[in-house]
């Protein structure tokens, strides 16, 4: 199988068929943020590929900031409803099986608290955050309206963030592409840092 003929025709069917990755990066952002999914599938990755295939024209950008803002609203609201109806007591025991501590839990709990439905806007861009702030905020009993509200405007600030950072990545491939030079510094980089990572971050990390 030659990869790079699998890539062009999915490119050429998702140029002529624009719906469809639509409906599959919506389906993702949905999966992600309902019933604690996010902690299984995050959606980080598919969004950045999205975003680029955005910057390169294969998807519009309407379709994008739509699919992703319907798909994660969908997702926080079928959340919220769950932590409503299981109550913060149960919600604790469905987190430990999802391997989520009551640190992580704490520290959302606590922000959820001081900042109230605020939390919407920015909660998507961290990882467990985002996967366990609405099921949190339902079994708080948050008024339903006042987080549909913040979920809207949080869930479109999200998408437009990441149709922003695929036009920056489509421009910094593209320069690399086109510089050899600066495309072998930055993989040997890349190398360099991993391995100090490996030999001092990561040991040190795991010695505290």
């Amino acid at each position: 199988m030659n990869i790079a003929n699998v890539v062009n025709e999915s490119l050429k069917y998702l140029e002529s068929n624009p719906h469809v990755a639509g409906l599959l990066i919506g389906l993702w952002a949905f999966l992600e943020t309902a019933l604690l999914l996010g902690l299984i599938f995050p959606a980080e990755k598919v969004l950045i590929l999205g975003s680029v295939l955005v910057a390169r024209g294969y998807i519009s950008p309407i379709n994008f900031v739509l699919s992703v803002s319907v798909g994660t609203i969908a997702g926080y609201t079928v959340s919220y409803l769950f932590g409503y109806w299981a109550g913060e007591k149960t919600l604790k025991e469905v987190l430990k099986k999802f391997k989520v501590g009551s640190e992580n839990y704490e520290r959302v709990r606590q922000f959820v608290v001081e900042k109230g439905e605020v939390t919407l806007l920015f909660g998507r861009f961290i990882a467990v955050f985002r996967s366990i702030l609405p099921v949190i905020m339902g079994a708080f009993r948050v008024p339903f309206l006042s987080f549909t509200v913040w979920n809207i405007l949080g869930a479109f600030l999200w998408a437009a963030f990441y149709l922003v950072a695929g036009n920056l990545i489509d421009k910094i491939l593209s320069i690399i592409i086109t510089n050899k030079l600066l495309a072998a510094f930055l993989i040997f980089a890349s190398f360099v840092g991993y391995f100090i990572w490996r030999r001092y971050g990561k040991n040190n990390r795991e010695s505290i």
